[in-house]
């Protein structure tokens, strides 16, 4: 008899969750499935594998980008990985023992990093679906990313490839767009740096 596959037994359980809250919760939960691999890979673009960093990823959900991130990162970086929903963080704490996986609002991002001693950030993962946010929430969270020092990397994963290019230069000064066409469906990432503190 041949063994169960851990790992396949895992994404399904993640894939049925996250398509219940999908269900239930509609738009708040920004995609039908988790992302794959190729997607999450993509949306790693910004770290760097030779110097520690400080990742924080919002809308971290069941794990998909967390685990890419803790694969790739420096063994002396640090990952927060910010989730909402208490399903998906207690899921998502227990896949991925390398993030610090806190369940709050991505509203209160500063709070969050405050309360842990982090003053600066390199890269933040972005699974949440920015556009479709209140402009009340989005423009908190992007208030907050602009008081942060440096110009810090936001990696922000969509599943309809360059639609948003626009959207998104009008926050940001730079903005590079990587397609993951290997997912399902096909997506991609937008790499931003520069907030313009203007529009935030």
């Amino acid at each position: 008899m041949r063994a169960k596959d851990p790992t396949a037994a895992r994404a399904r359980g993640e894939g049925w969750l996250h398509f219940r809250k999908w269900l239930r919760h509609g738009r708040s939960v920004a995609a039908l499935t988790p992302s794959g691999r190729a997607l999450a890979v993509a949306s790693c673009g910004r770290i760097d594998r030779e110097r520690p960093q400080v990742i924080v990823e919002l809308g971290a959900g069941t794990g998909a980008v967390t685990r890419a991130a803790a694969a790739r990162m420096h063994p002396d970086g640090r990952l927060i990985a910010i989730e909402q929903d208490p399903d998906f963080a207690r899921m998502l704490g227990a896949s991925v023992p390398r993030a610090e996986v806190v369940c709050g609002s991505a509203e209160d991002f500063a709070g969050i990093l405050d309360a842990r001693g982090i003053t600066a950030v390199d890269v933040v993962l972005n699974g949440l679906p920015t556009p479709s946010l209140p402009a009340a929430v989005r423009d908190r969270i992007y208030r907050d990313l602009s008081s942060l020092p440096g110009r810090p990397w936001v990696s922000q994963i969509t599943v309809m490839p360059w639609v948003f290019q626009r959207f998104y230069r009008g926050f940001f000064e730079e903005v590079s767009f990587e397609p993951a066409w290997a997912n399902l469906p096909p997506g991609g990432v937008y790499h931003c740096r520069g907030l313009r503190v203007a529009a935030a």
